[in-house]
C-alpha cells in the first residue's frame, strides 16, 4: 500500500513501550462497534504505517472505523513483528473505548494486510483463540518458501527469517502462511500483472486452504492496492464490506 497522501489520523494510540508499538485511528462520521485493522507492506524493511493513511481515511470516509498499524521488522524480527501484531489486537479487545474518539468500543476486527503485511495478517488468523473475525490480504506473501525458492523479493524472505528454508526451517514452519490453516474467513485481492509476489503465490495458498476466497483483479500489479484514486480500490472496499457487515 504505498501512497503520498498527507491525511493526518484523528488519534495515534501506543500498545507497547517501543517507538514502532503504535496504531493511528481513523474515525468515521457514524458511530460503528467494528474496527479494521490496517498492516503495511514493504517487505518487512524499511517501512511504515504512513504507508496506510490514504487507505485508512478512505475507509473511515466509507463508514469504518480504522486504525493503521506499525510494528517491529528488519532482518531477524519475524518473532518481534508477530508479537506486535499479536499484542495490537490484544490491547483493542481489552481497552476497546480507548481506541476510538466517538465510535464504540470494537467488538469486531477485521484485518487487512497488503505484500508483507498480507503474510502478517493470514499468520495472525492461523492462531487459536484470536478474536478477529475475517481478513482481506492484498497480494499476500502467502507462501514464504516458495517465494524463497523463486528468488521473489531481492531476498527480503531470507533477511525476515534468518536464512533460506533448508537453513531456518523452524523459522518456515512457524511464519509461512502455506502451512498454517486460518481459522476466519479470508478473502485475497491478487493483481493478475504483479510481478513483486505473482498471482501464483495466492494461488498456493488457495490451494493449501480450501475455503479461502481469491479475487483476481486483471491487470493490477503490486503497488496499487492502496490507492483510492485507482479502479482497484473498489475491490478493496466490497471486500472489507462482505466482512464487516
Amino acid at each position: 500500500m504505498t501512497t503520498t497522501d498527507t491525511t493526518y489520523p484523528d488519534a495515534t494510540m501506543r500498545y507497547g513501550a517501543t517507538a514502532r508499538q503504535v496504531a493511528d485511528v481513523f474515525e468515521p462520521a457514524e458511530a460503528t462497534d467494528s474496527l479494521v485493522l490496517l498492516l503495511h507492506g514493504g517487505m518487512w524493511r524499511d517501512s511504515d504505517r504512513m504507508r496506510t493513511w490514504s487507505a485508512g481515511r478512505a475507509l473511515a470516509e466509507a463508514g469504518h472505523l480504522t486504525a493503521t498499524v506499525e510494528y517491529r521488522h528488519g532482518p531477524g524480527q519475524w518473532r518481534q513483528a508477530f508479537e506486535d501484531v499479536e499484542t495490537a489486537i490484544e490491547s483493542i479487545q481489552l481497552s476497546g473505548r480507548e481506541w476510538t474518539v466517538h465510535n464504540d468500543a470494537p467488538r469486531r476486527i477485521t484485518l487487512v494486510g497488503h505484500s508483507s503485511g498480507g503474510q502478517l495478517a493470514l499468520w495472525a488468523v492461523s492462531r487459536p483463540g484470536i478474536l478477529v473475525t475475517g481478513v482481506v490480504a492484498l497480494a499476500p506473501a502467502a507462501a514464504l518458501a516458495a517465494m524463497s525458492e523463486d528468488g521473489l523479493g531481492d531476498c527480503a524472505v531470507e533477511e525476515f527469517l534468518g536464512g533460506r528454508p533448508a537453513e531456518t526451517p523452524e523459522a518456515y514452519a512457524a511464519a509461512d502462511p502455506l502451512g498454517l490453516a486460518p481459522q476466519v474467513p479470508v478473502q485475497i485481492l491478487h493483481g493478475s500483472a504483479d510481478t513483486v509476489i505473482p498471482l501464483a503465490i495466492s494461488e498456493r495458498y488457495v490451494a493449501a486452504h480450501p475455503g479461502v476466497r481469491l479475487e483476481v483483479v486483471d491487470g493490477a500489479d503490486h503497488d496499487g492496492w492502496g490507492d483510492p484514486s485507482l479502479d482497484t480500490w473498489r475491490h478493496v472496499l466490497d471486500a472489507v464490506d462482505r466482512l464487516t457487515r
